[in-house]
């Protein structure tokens, strides 16, 4: 209940706004509707006093960033069956104090809990969103601890990846408010002080009926930010380079699958220390790469030792040497869209696809030197997608693709049809022995430094401490995520589906990936810690 030295106005109910989903969108909201396939989450730990973290005070600053980014507080409505009418829907608060009601339906705290039990509800439990709820956040509090006067706090975020492409900016936001101050070295912010802002943000949109004509109320989709194609004739280039794109990339490795009922999600993870990460930074810049290229090598190399030990079956099978290892990463277009209004938000679905081709062999002379060499040729070949004038055509042929594909497999699986061999989701010619397949051994994720995103400085009263992420993954699905956070420490995490892999293959491919970080010389004499 709002305190009541509170004052706040009631209008008359807002109107609805509403907009199609984009391509990519509705790639990610169709999938998505039985179990959550894609939904992202982030948990950040950090420290600070119960009073800076109160429940009144967490509902407040939640209401904030609901007001500020719309598609937080949407819904999505689309008639059974009738997938390109799937539309975002609005309707704003009527006043400050229905936006503080509204977001107390989505946000949960708990006392009983773990930070861990958190993860493992999102990950392996029922799912946590819906089309009528797009985002959540929970809240953990422990014990204070009586030598520092302090609470650790573990806050997660969850939404649909459909609404947005990353979570670190509005958790950012959320620990501004809670431990920072309006001026730099000032008092943070009173109870008082957050709801005026509240009071604000809710204002400038919603208080006068003119305000709403000055911005989107909710954000435009990506592909409708970036260039389109301005004559048939464009739209056919556009289509040619596609088609040409897809056949050059090749690669006939996979990991086996094994038919399976059921799924059980799996994680491994590794953190180096901050002298580790240091040194891994430091050696790879000597050697002419960064470490995200350095770990597509890295996958490369513990993925064909791991198919050479297990014999020359499994290796012509599933590793053959004369094609290419096809490895896939995700490409932010974020400083390629077009700005919005000062009001609307800038969050966004950005994203393109890319994929790097290694050699599908072990090299024969020095491993350590053949690593470097594959690292450089991941960066030669990621920069040549980046650099490409073709880079934003080429995303906006893939969202078109990749929303004909979902509304495909949604219509099968929605009437309980089976997939038709050629429209299985699977690259071109995976279905016969006929070249060039374009299989892909796995999806590599670089988060890059959340430590700069979460930027601590700006909330001095509170202790960050750490952040973690997950995604709810598909049946069969193996992702690799890679992140700086607090501390700058680097760390992996591989997620996937135990269930759908022969027992001990990914475990003996992760063995791998951490051993060859010695072998081949990213920490040169130091030892890795890790926690399996």
């Amino acid at each position: 209940m709002l305190a009541p030295h509170y004052h706040s106005t009631t209008t008359s109910v807002r109107q609805t706004y509403s907009r199609l989903l984009g391509p990519n969108e509705l790639a990610y909201f169709l999938p998505s509707r039985a179990s959550g396939l894609n939904d992202i989450y982030t948990r950040v730990i950090f420290r600070g006093p119960a009073a800076l973290v109160s429940p009144f005070r967490l509902r407040i600053v939640w209401a904030i960033v609901r007001i500020q980014h719309a598609l937080l507080a949407a819904r999505v409505d689309m008639p059974p069956g009738r997938y390109n009418e799937a539309r975002f829907v609005y309707s704003p608060p009527a006043s400050p104090q229905e936006a503080l009601e509204e977001a107390g339906h989505s946000l949960s705290i708990h006392d009983d809990k773990t930070g861990l039990e958190l993860d493992h509800n999102f990950l392996f439990g029922d799912r946590l969103l819906s089309s009528s709820c797009l985002s959540r956040m929970f809240v953990v509090r422990s014990s204070e601890d009586p030598m520092s006067g302090l609470t650790e706090f573990h806050m997660a975020f969850c939404s649909l990846h459909a609404i947005t492409d990353g979570t670190s900016a509005n958790i950012y936001t959320i620990l501004q408010f809670l431990g920072g101050s309006a001026e730099p070295g000032g008092n943070v912010r009173s109870d008082e002080e957050l709801f005026h802002i509240l009071e604000f943000e809710w204002s400038r949109r919603w208080g006068k009926a003119s305000a709403a004509d000055s911005f989107e109320a909710i954000t435009p989709a990506a592909e409708s930010r970036l260039p389109n194609p301005t004559s048939p004739f464009q739209i056919a280039a556009w289509r040619v380079d596609s088609m040409n794109l897809q056949r050059r990339a090749i690669g006939g490795h996979s990991f086996p699958r094994v038919p399976a009922q059921t799924t059980e999600q799996a994680l491994l993870e590794i953190k180096f220390t901050p002298q580790q990460t240091l040194a891994l930074v430091s050696k790879c810049a000597s050697e002419g790469c960064n470490l995200g290229h350095a770990i597509f090598a890295l996958c490369n190399l513990a993925w064909l030792q791991t198919a050479l030990s297990r014999g020359p079956e499994f290796l012509a099978k599933y590793a053959p040497p004369t094609l290419p290892t096809l490895l896939y990463t995700a490409i932010t277009l974020r400083r390629h869209l077009a700005p919005v209004e000062p009001l609307t938000s800038p969050m966004a679905l950005a994203l393109g696809y890319g994929t790097i081709a290694l050699p599908g062999f072990l090299p024969s002379g020095d491993m350590k030197k053949a690593f470097w060499l594959r690292a450089r040729n991941a960066q030669k070949q990621m920069r040549r997608q980046i650099k490409s004038p073709m880079l934003l055509p080429r995303a906006q042929i893939m969202a078109i693709e990749r929303g004909r594909k979902a509304k495909l497999f949604a219509k099968m699986d929605d009437e309980g049809v089976p997939v038709p061999g050629s429209a299985s989701g699977l690259p071109p010619n995976a279905h016969n022995a006929s070249p060039p397949p374009s299989l892909a051994l796995m999806g590599i994720s670089h988060l890059g430094d959340l430590g700069s995103s979460y930027q601590p400085e700006l909330y001095p009263a509170l202790e960050f401490v750490d952040s973690v992420g997950h995604s709810r993954k598909a049946p069969g699905g193996i992702l690799l995520f890679t992140r700086v956070a607090a501390g700058q420490r680097f760390s992996m995490m591989l997620g996937w589906d135990r269930k759908a892999f022969p027992e001990g293959l990914v475990e003996e491919f992760w063995g791998r990936v951490l051993k060859g970080v010695e072998e081949f010389g990213l920490l040169e004499d130091m030892e890795v810690s890790a926690r399996l």
